[in-house]
């Protein structure tokens, strides 16, 4: 059964198993993510470590 969440007014399907998003970039700080489910916002980072590529700039709402 399909999962359904209610985002920003939009309903959009919850996925059974995670993806991974890649970003290929030589700058990576110029690039912001943001949660809008939660209201989070990320700055990336110069760390190639999973878990420390994506600064949290702004917390949840």
């Amino acid at each position: 059964m399909k999962k359904i969440r209610t985002v920003n007014k939009r309903e959009i399907e919850e996925l059974e198993e995670p993806v991974e998003l890649k970003l290929i970039t030589k700058c990576p700080a110029k690039w912001i993510l943001i949660d809008e489910e939660t209201g989070q916002v990320y700055r990336g980072s110069n760390s190639t470590e999973v878990g420390k590529m994506w600064e949290l700039i702004r917390p949840q709402k």
